[in-house]
C-alpha cells in the first residue's frame, strides 16, 4: 500500500524560518520560491511573496498596487500568501519513514478478505526486511516535500544506490550535498522539477557527488552556463538528462563532462544546428537525444562529403525525432559521423514526405531517464 499525496497530512508552517528568503515552499500542491517576507500595506500581518514554478498559479510579477516587493521571471508567476498556507518541507529521513515505514505498518496490519474467509498476507516477513531503512537501495521520494537532510542518514540508510528527489523543496546544492555526502554508495540521482540555487563554491561540494554516474535535472529551469558551473561537482557522471530546461544556446564544456556517454537535451529550443557542434569534442559521448529541439540542419565543416569528421568521435546513437529536418542533405551530412550506428529521425518533414503522410499529430516523448538507445527497428538505422 502506498500513501498518496492526498493521504499525507498537510505540513503548514506555524512560524517563518529565519532563512525563509530563497526557501522552497508548497501550497495546495504548487511549488514556489520565497522572494519576499514582510508586510503588504494596508493589510496587517506578515506575508510571503512567492514566485511560483507554474506561472498560472500567480497573479503578478511581484509588483502590487504600484509597489515593487520582488521580481519574477514571468509576469504572472508571483503572489502573496500567509505563512500558515505553506509548507517549508521536511527532512529526508522523515520523508523516508512516512513513505516506507508507515506504508509497511499499514500493509502488515491488514488481512485479505476473500469469499468471507480470512487469508493471511504472504511474504511480509521478507517485505519487512527489504523495506527497513537500512536495507533500502532504491528510494523514491518524489513530491514528498523534502527540504533538507536530517540526522544520521549515513547510519540509518547507508545502502542507497538510487535516489529520486524529483519535485521536492530543496533550495540549494549545498542542502543537497548535505544529503549526498552521507550516501557513499549513491550512483543515481533524480532532481527533476526542483529549483536549486547555483552553488557558491562548486569545487568544495565535489566530494559529495564524486560517485554519481547518472543525474536527471529535467524541467529545472537551468541554463547551459548554470549547468556547466554545476558540472564541476560531478567529475565522473556518465548519463545526464536535461529534458525541458529552455536551453537555447550551448557552450563548449571545458574540463567538465568528459566522462559523459549519454546526454538528453530533448525539448530544449536549441534550433540552430551550430550550437550542437559545441558538444563535438566530448570524447566519450555515445548517445545524444536532440528530439523536439527545433533543429532543421546541421553541418560538419571540417571535412567534405565522403569523408569522416573528427567531431563526435564516439557517437553511436543520435535521436532527432520531432524536429524540422526537411532535406535529405541533412541525413547525408550525418553520414560523416565516424562511429554512428543508429539514427532516429521520425516525425520530421523529411520523414513525413517519405512515408506519404502530412500534418500527422505526434505525442511528445518524455522519457523518465535517457535509455541506452531507442527500440530497435523503430526508425532508420545503419
Amino acid at each position: 500500500m502506498r500513501i498518496t499525496d492526498s493521504e499525507s497530512p498537510p505540513r503548514m508552517a506555524e512560524t517563518v524560518p529565519p532563512d525563509a528568503l530563497g526557501r522552497r515552499v508548497v501550497c495546495d500542491g504548487e511549488r514556489g520560491t520565497v522572494r519576499y517576507v514582510g508586510p503588504v500595506p494596508p493589510t496587517a500581518g506578515l506575508w510571503l511573496g512567492v514566485e511560483w514554478d507554474n506561472p498560472e498559479r500567480g497573479k503578478h510579477d511581484g509588483c502590487h498596487e504600484g509597489a515593487r516587493y520582488f521580481t519574477c521571471r514571468h509576469p504572472t508567476s508571483g503572489s502573496f500568501v500567509r505563512t500558515k498556507k505553506v509548507s517549508f518541507g521536511v527532512d529526508l529521513l522523515t520523508a523516508m519513514r512516512e513513505r516506507y515505514e508507515m506504508e509497511l505498518e499499514q500493509a502488515t496490519s491488514e488481512e485479505l478478505k476473500i469469499s468471507s474467509r480470512t487469508v493471511e498476507m504472504v511474504g511480509f516477513e521478507a517485505l519487512t526486511q527489504k523495506q527497513k531503512l537500512e536495507n533500502c537501495k532504491e528510494v523514491a521520494l518524489e513530491r514528498c516535500e523534502v527540504s533538507g537532510p536530517g540526522d544520521e542518514i549515513r547510519r540509518l540508510s547507508p545502502n542507497i544506490l538510487s535516489l529520486n528527489l524529483s519535485a521536492n523543496l530543496l533550495s540549494s546544492w549545498e542542502d543537497l550535498a548535505c544529503i549526498t555526502q552521507q550516501l557513499a554508495k549513491l550512483r543515481e540521482l533524480n532532481l527533476g522539477h526542483n529549483r536549486l540555487r547555483p552553488p557558491v563554491d562548486p569545487a568544495s561540494l565535489a566530494p559529495a557527488f564524486a560517485n554519481l554516474k547518472f543525474i536527471a535535472l529535467n524541467s529545472s529551469a537551468l541554463s547551459w552556463p548554470e549547468l556547466l558551473e554545476c558540472a564541476s561537482m560531478w567529475p565522473d557522471v556518465e548519463e545526464l538528462c536535461l529534458f525541458d530546461n529552455c536551453i537555447t544556446e550551448l557552450h563548449r564544456p571545458i574540463n567538465v563532462l568528459q566522462s559523459l556517454t549519454v546526454l538528453d537535451l530533448s525539448w530544449n529550443p536549441l534550433a540552430d544546428g551550430s550550437e550542437i557542434l559545441k558538444l563535438a569534442e566530448l570524447p566519450r559521448l555515445e548517445n545524444l537525444n536532440l528530439s523536439n529541439t527545433g533543429l532543421s540542419s546541421i553541418h560538419f565543416g571540417d571535412v567534405d562529403a565522403g569523408f569522416k569528421s573528427a567531431m563526435f568521435p564516439a557517437l553511436k546513437t543520435l535521436v532527432l525525432k520531432d524536429n524540422n529536418i526537411a532535406e535529405w542533405s541533412v541525413v547525408n551530412e550525418l553520414d560523416k559521423l565516424a562511429s554512428l550506428q543508429q539514427l532516429f529521425i521520425s516525425s520530421n518533414p523529411r520523414a513525413e514526405r517519405r512515408e506519404g503522410q502530412r500534418n500527422r499529430p505526434t505525442a511528445p516523448h518524455r522519457p523518465h531517464r535517457p535509455a541506452a538507445g531507442p527500440r530497435q527497428n523503430e526508425d532508420l538505422s545503419r
